[in-house]
């Protein structure tokens, strides 16, 4: 017989709160209370998520059908291999 545990190392996502600064009617800032988590950015097909302290150096994460999704996707630990 074989047992298995499951047991989170980890949580799954911060437990600090993130606060949005809109910069442009199309461009949004990210951060928690220590630093910038990253940008939302409004497209024609949906809202990208871009994760970097700063726009230029910034990294898409993904395209979200939300506003909402795609802060939870900067909310998040971003993966690692």
């Amino acid at each position: 017989m074989v047992v298995v545990t499951l047991a989170r190392f980890e949580p799954l996502r911060r437990t600090a709160e993130i606060t949005t600064r809109a910069l442009t009617d199309n461009l949004t800032q990210v951060s928690n209370a220590d630093r910038v988590l990253g940008f939302v950015r409004t497209q024609w097909n949906g809202y990208a998520a871009l994760r970097g302290t700063h726009l230029a150096s910034a990294q898409e994460v993904g395209c979200y059908a939300t506003h909402g999704l795609a802060l939870e996707a900067l909310r998040q630990r971003p993966r690692t291999i």
